[in-house]
């Protein structure tokens, strides 16, 4: 198992104060949240993504340049836990119909498994060595965000999740910067800025020279 890094900061000042801002963003979702946003490299658009939650879930629409479009609908419980996860793979933006489309639940120690591809389904169940593991989409940053709200609602400083390619589990770490929420996978460190509504203002990934912008 790889370690990831996310870490919580708590004094008491601060809880009330994310109290506060995690109520107004919870109202804000519950009505319905949209925003889109460009991945940039320097002055490079490399692909756009579009996210819609409220109060039973989050959708996110990625198109990369010269990419399939992933379209992922991750579930929220009623307890602040999260269901089910499922993407679906379309050939362009517009398709209507997917490649592929697959699905993710955890279930006790397992990860249950269903693609269908075409009128062909399979099924499989990969076992998963941590509790409340969360399946993380490897391509979105905009779902490791949503994962890092979660995380953040629950209090978190860490996250175990397993990746939706290839199945590897890790151990996410999250820590709290003021309004600002540190994700550590590995190599990898985004800094997400929060906007009113509790979707990501900008989500900054250093090693990667990488910058994640809302525009709207």
């Amino acid at each position: 198992m790889r370690r990831l890094s996310i870490s919580v900061f708590g004094r008491a000042a601060a809880i009330v104060a994310a109290a506060t801002s995690m109520a107004s963003s919870l109202s804000a979702q519950a009505a319905g949240a949209t925003a889109n946003y460009v991945y940039l490299r320097g002055s490079d658009t490399l692909g756009v993504e579009s996210v819609t939650a409220n109060a039973m879930q989050t959708v996110g629409r990625l198109t990369m340049r010269n990419q399939p479009t992933i379209e992922w609908t991750h579930q929220r419980q009623s307890n602040d836990r999260l269901g089910p996860l499922r993407i679906r793979v379309l050939q362009t933006a517009t398709s209507a119909t997917p490649i592929q489309d697959v699905s993710f639940t955890i279930a006790g120690d397992s990860l249950r498994v269903a693609i269908t591809t075409g009128k062909n389904v399979s099924r499989q169940a990969v076992q998963v060595p941590m509790p409340d593991v969360v399946p993380l989409v490897n391509a979105s940053v905009l779902h490791s965000a949503f994962v890092a709200d979660y995380g953040k609602r629950r209090q978190l400083d860490r996250i175990p999740i397993v990746l939706t390619t290839g199945a590897q589990t890790a151990l996410a770490e999250l820590t709290q910067q003021g309004k600002t929420s540190v994700l550590t996978m590995g190599k990898t460190v985004m800094r997400i800025a929060w906007a009113a509504d509790g979707l990501a203002q900008t989500i900054d990934i250093p090693n990667q020279g990488s910058r994640i912008v809302r525009v709207n």
